[in-house]
């Protein structure tokens, strides 16, 4: 599996998480930013790689 499919994994666990656990909202939504800003780090980097090639 690769990274990104595990973050997208991880992702819809957060969101469900986050519409079914109102008392830890500040929780969730630190960690779906955190997924977030690594799904597109990696693509920046796939772009960047494009580009060089």
């Amino acid at each position: 599996m690769k990274r990104t499919e595990i973050l997208l994994l991880q992702r819809e666990k957060v969101l469900m998480n986050l519409s079914e656990n109102k008392d830890n909202r500040a929780k969730w939504l630190a960690a779906l930013i955190e997924i977030d800003d690594e799904m597109e780090e990696m693509e920046v980097t796939k772009i960047a790689r494009l580009k060089t090639n």
